[in-house]
C-alpha cells in the first residue's frame, strides 16, 4: 500500500509539472513580446500558482497528515518583497516551503543548481519564471578559466531585473548544497547545524534591490525524526516538521552598496550574514533541545 500511494504521488505530481510546465513554457514565449507581456506576466503566475496548488492538494489528498509546527510572523504580504534564508537538508524544503508560503508571499522564486534546468518540464518551467540557475566552478577549474569568474553574479543581474518588474520572494539556500556531517568535517563548519554560508548571490540581489526589500525571513526548518528523501515524503515517512520564520530587518547600510567591486561593503555585509547564521544555529539548537526534552 505506501509503495502504490507513493507511485501514485510522484506520477500525479510528475503530471502536474509537465502541464503546468508546458503551460508556463508557451506563455513565456508570448511574453517576449513586448506589447503582450503585461498580460502574459499575471497569466504566468496564475499557472504558478495552480502548480502549486494542485502538489499541495496532492500532498495531503493522498500522503498520511504531517504534523506542521509552523512559527510564522502574521505581518507577510504577498504583495510584498522578500529575501528568504532557509537552511538546506533536503529537497523536501523546497516542497514544504512552496507549502508553508503559498498564498501568504509572492511565488517564490528559488536560486536553483545549473544541473535542474534539465529535468523535464520542470528545468524549463523554471527558466521561464526567470528563476536564476547558478553554476558552481571549483576553484581548480576557474585557474584554467578565469574567464568563468563571476558568472553567477552575471545571472543573478539578469534575474534582478525581472525581479523589479512584479513583487517577488527571493529563496536563497546560502549553504549552496544540502547539509551532510561530511560536507561539514571537509568544511570546518564552525556551526553545529549548518554550513557555511555564501554570501555572493544574496548580496548582489541586495545590492540590487535593497531599495525593493521589505524585509529578510530567516526560516529555520528542523526534521525532529530525521532528514527526509523525497522518497520518505512519498511513502508517508514523514510526520512532523518544524518550521520558525523570523522577519530580520535589512540595516540601511546594506540596501546601497556595490557587493562585488567595495571591500568595505562586502566585509561588512558578510559580517551581517555571519552574524544571522550563527544566530540561526543557535535557533536550531534550542529546538532540538526543546524536542529532545519531549521525547
Amino acid at each position: 500500500m505506501p509503495w502504490l500511494r507513493a507511485l501514485l504521488f510522484l506520477l500525479l505530481s510528475f503530471l502536474n509539472t509537465a502541464v503546468c510546465g508546458s503551460v508556463i513554457v508557451m506563455l513565456a514565449l508570448l511574453a517576449m513580446h513586448q506589447r503582450l507581456r503585461p498580460m502574459t506576466l499575471s497569466s504566468i503566475n496564475a499557472w504558478a500558482e495552480r502548480w502549486v496548488w494542485s502538489n499541495r492538494t496532492l500532498l495531503f489528498g493522498i500522503l498520511p497528515s504531517i504534523h506542521f509546527d509552523l512559527r510564522l510572523p502574521d505581518t507577510l504580504n504577498d504583495r510584498g518583497w522578500y529575501l528568504l534564508l532557509p537552511n538546506h537538508q533536503s529537497w523536501v524544503d523546497i516542497v514544504l516551503l512552496f507549502h508553508v508560503f503559498y498564498k501568504k508571499l509572492p511565488f517564490l522564486k528559488f536560486f536553483l543548481k545549473y544541473e535542474l534546468l534539465y529535468v523535464p518540464f520542470l528545468g524549463i518551467a523554471c527558466k521561464a519564471l526567470n528563476m536564476p540557475f547558478m553554476k558552481r566552478y571549483s576553484r581548480a577549474y576557474l585557474q584554467r578559466h578565469p574567464e568563468k569568474k563571476g558568472e553567477d553574479l552575471k545571472t543573478t543581474r539578469a534575474s534582478c531585473a525581472y525581479f523589479l518588474e512584479q513583487p517577488a520572494a527571493v529563496v536563497n539556500f546560502m549553504e549552496g548544497t544540502r547539509l551532510t556531517e561530511a560536507k561539514q568535517l571537509a568544511q570546518n563548519s564552525p556551526y553545529r547545524h549548518l554550513l557555511r554560508p555564501k554570501s555572493g548571490g544574496v548580496g548582489f540581489v541586495m545590492s540590487a534591490l535593497g531599495d525593493r526589500m521589505d524585509s529578510v525571513l530567516d526560516i529555520v526548518i528542523v526534521y525532529p525524526s530525521g532528514i527526509p528523501s523525497l522518497l520518505d515524503l512519498a511513502m508517508g515517512r514523514l510526520r512532523h516538521v518544524i518550521i520558525d520564520v523570523r522577519v530580520k530587518p535589512i540595516p540601511s547600510s546594506l540596501r546601497h552598496g556595490d557587493y562585488e567591486n567595495d571591500a568595505v561593503y562586502r566585509a561588512h555585509f558578510q559580517e551581517w550574514i555571519q552574524k544571522l547564521w550563527s544566530e540561526k544555529d543557535d535557533c536550531i539548537e534550542a529546538i532540538c533541545r526543546e524536542e529532545a526534552s519531549h521525547a
